[in-house]
């Protein structure tokens, strides 16, 4: 059995007590944490939130996209005020409407799209900002995701207001092998590419991270731990991997990380952590 195949073993196990009801409730009465949260309780698999900075818009929170996505959307108010109203009501495409927007997503994204769901809707600050958001679903619950959408805003309104404090686990929580993962050549790579400027790299690695780190955590148990250091290495603390080393997990995470990443995905390095 390979490596990913035993964490996905172990969190098929983990979740195994629950019948499917009983998950639905529990997700549906959870708090929104951050914009994966908000994704489980609306039952989203591609979406993402638009929030503007100067004349432009950056993808500041998502779920579900790969990496060049996230740069790739950036885009100009200019781009929205033509192609649809800002007027908080649902707007729906597909097949060749489609088209303007293709410039907003990856080679593979365009792929796999057929449908996009977008509404607009106002984030409360100390001035009102307009937020898009943007769903790639073929079918949604609209009615599930405007009941939801107002804590999302008060959620980013607080989030984009204020620095939340992330606290390092403690020693007691180091399990028995301990690792680093970066991604740092990878994204690097990918935004070499597509000729990102400055300022939206520093809006937009955060978001990268944190797709990264809900993808990694969906493949490994409850007991065990993964911690942002930086914008692009984390922290992977086991608590049961004595056979694991640095050039295995190296490996199968390159093969992981290809839908987020794609052929970038190469460059992740891993290095065992010495406790």
């Amino acid at each position: 059995m390979g490596l990913l195949s035993h964490m996905e073993a172990i969190l098929a196990s983990d979740s195994s007590t629950l019948d499917a009801g009983s998950m639905v409730d529990s997700i549906q009465k959870q708090k929104i944490e951050d914009y994966h949260s908000f994704s489980k309780r609306t039952a989203l698999k591609q979406s993402a939130v638009l929030v503007p900075f100067g004349r432009r818009f950056f993808m500041r929170y998502e779920h579900g996209f790969d990496v060049e996505t996230i740069f790739k959307s950036i885009s100009s108010v200019d781009f929205w005020n033509g192609t649809i109203p800002l007027n908080q009501q649902w707007h729906s495409f597909s097949g060749n409407e489609l088209e303007p927007f293709y410039q907003l997503f990856s080679k593979d994204c365009i792929h796999n799209l057929t449908n996009l769901h977008i509404k607009s809707f106002i984030l409360l600050a100390d001035i009102p900002i307009q937020a898009i958001m943007i769903i790639a679903d073929k079918t949604i619950n609209q009615e599930l995701v405007d009941d939801t959408i107002p804590e999302l805003a008060d959620y980013i309104a607080a989030e984009i207001l204020n620095t939340i404090e992330i606290i390092p686990p403690t020693p007691l929580q180091v399990g028995s092998r301990s690792f680093s993962v970066s991604i740092k050549d990878a994204v690097a790579e990918i935004t070499d590419l597509l000729y990102i400027d400055t300022e939206a790299l520093d809006l937009l690695f955060p978001v990268v991270l944190s797709e990264t780190l809900n993808r990694l955590q969906q493949i490994l148990s409850k007991q065990d731990i993964v911690f942002p250091l930086n914008d692009f290495d984390i922290a992977l603390f086991f608590s049961h991997a004595d056979n694991i080393d640095a050039d295995l997990l190296q490996f199968q995470l390159k093969k992981y990380f290809v839908p987020l990443l794609g052929t970038s995905s190469s460059k992740i390095l891993v290095e065992s952590v010495q406790s």
